[in-house]
């Protein structure tokens, strides 16, 4: 065999032996020491390698090597951070689940809390909730009016409701019942949670006229729009 014939055979040879050891024994077999390359490669070409095909059969096991490691890590790396991803996921769903049931929590409290007498005036503290906005029928925008127990404002000076109950500052309100309920439970953004115990002839569509204690009061609440949600 020609010498330039036999370093080519020694080069393939070691490019194959390199491929075939890793495939076989994995990293262990790229710290083969040189003396096994050298008897390896020398049995297969048949010959005496010299110490440069030698060494060039060791730097093309080691960039080997290196390529083999650098796949390692960069598998481990993908791995590592696909599983941060999943973690931050099932961490987030958690989460997520934890707000619905407590957003469920207080919608259903607020449902089951009693529309008690108080005095009607805006406040920030009735602003829609994400409880409220997540579990309740949203009606949309509509105009508020206030009335009175009086004859002028009511009809009559009974302070009856429509649905025989009352007429209470605080709980009442007059309803059009094709589009509300009677009975139902209302949210008004900005004034609170009301019953909507009451009718009246000109309360058609989008309109709710709020009971309060007098006239004086009624007249000056005025006329409002705010937000309105059906609760139950």
């Amino acid at each position: 065999m020609s010498i330039s014939l036999r370093k080519h055979a020694a080069m393939f040879l070691a490019a194959t032996f390199t491929v075939g050891s890793m495939a076989t024994f994995g990293a262990a077999a790229l710290d083969q020491p040189t003396a096994v390359l050298s008897s390896t490669l020398n049995h297969s070409v048949g010959t005496v390698l010299t110490s440069a095909e030698i060494s060039n059969a060791q730097q093309a096991m080691a960039k080997a090597k290196a390529s083999a490691l650098k796949a390692q890590e960069e598998a481990a790396k993908k791995a590592k951070a696909e599983a941060a991803k999943k973690a931050a996921e099932e961490t987030a769903k958690k989460e997520a689940e934890i707000k619905a049931a407590a957003t469920k929590t207080a919608y259903n409290q607020l449902v089951a809390s009693a529309a008690t007498a108080r005095p009607v005036a805006y406040s920030t503290t009735y602003l829609a909730s994400d409880a409220i906005k997540a579990n309740a029928t949203a009606l949309g925008n509509y105009k508020l009016t206030f009335y009175d127990p009086c004859v002028e404002c009511n009809g009559n000076n009974l302070a009856l409701t429509a649905t025989g109950t009352t007429l209470t500052e605080g709980r009442t309100i007059a309803v059009d019942p094709s589009v509300i309920p009677l009975g139902s439970r209302v949210f008004i953004e900005g004034y609170g949670v009301f019953i909507a115990e009451d009718t009246g002839g000109a309360i058609k569509g989008n309109k709710i006229d709020i009971a309060v204690s007098t006239h004086e009061r009624a007249n000056e609440l005025g006329v409002q729009y705010a937000n309105v949600y059906l609760l139950k």
